[in-house]
C-alpha cells in the first residue's frame, strides 16, 4: 500500500524567540541522508554569540558525527514513522517552551496523526499547541514527533 508524502515544520518558541524543525517524507528520499532532501544545523547564532536562545534539531546520533543533527529530516513515506528531535535553550530550567505546528510550512494526508512524546505526555499537534519545559542551560530535551498514516 502507498502512503502520501506529508511535511510538518515545528516550531518551539517562548516570546520573540524561536527555532524550527522540518520533518517530511518523499518517495524519492531513503531513511538514510539524502543531500537533495536532508538539511545539516548550522548550529544556533545566537548561542554562538552568546546571546538568548533556543535551538532545535532533529537527532541522528548513529551516523557519522557531522550528520547527527538535522534541521530537516525527509524520508520515504510509510505507515509510521519517528523523529527524535532535541530541544537546548538559555532560559531557565523548566520555564514553559510552546510546540506547534507552523501550518503555512506543513502538508498533511488526511487523517494523518502528528503526535508529540515526552517522557510524560503524548499530545497531537494536529489539534493544540503543546508546552514542555525548558531543559535549562547546558541540558537537553529530547521528543519523539511520530507521524501515523491511515
Amino acid at each position: 500500500m502507498g502512503y502520501e508524502p506529508m511535511s510538518a515544520a515545528i516550531r518551539v518558541s517562548k516570546g520573540s524567540l524561536y527555532d524550527y524543525v522540518l520533518v517530511a517524507e518523499d518517495p524519492r528520499a531513503t531513511d538514510g541522508f539524502d543531500n537533495a532532501f536532508d538539511t545539516i544545523s548550522p548550529g544556533n547564532l545566537n548561542q554562538s554569540l552568546g546571546e538568548p536562545y533556543i535551538s532545535v534539531t532533529v537527532q541522528q546520533p548513529t551516523w557519522k558525527p557531522a550528520l547527527r543533527e538535522l534541521r530537516g529530516d525527509v524520508r520515504a513515506p510509510a505507515k509510521r514513522q519517528q523523529w527524535q528531535i532535541s530541544i537546548t535553550s538559555s532560559l531557565a530550567k523548566g520555564e514553559p517552551l510552546s510546540v506547534e505546528l507552523q501550518s503555512d510550512r506543513t502538508r498533511l494526508p488526511q487523517g494523518t496523526r502528528l503526535i508529540l512524546r515526552d517522557s510524560n505526555n503524548e499530545s497531537d499537534l494536529r489539534e493544540a499547541k503543546c508546552s514542555v519545559p525548558a531543559p535549562g542551560p547546558g541540558a537537553a530535551t529530547k521528543l519523539l514527533i511520530i507521524a501515523e498514516q491511515p
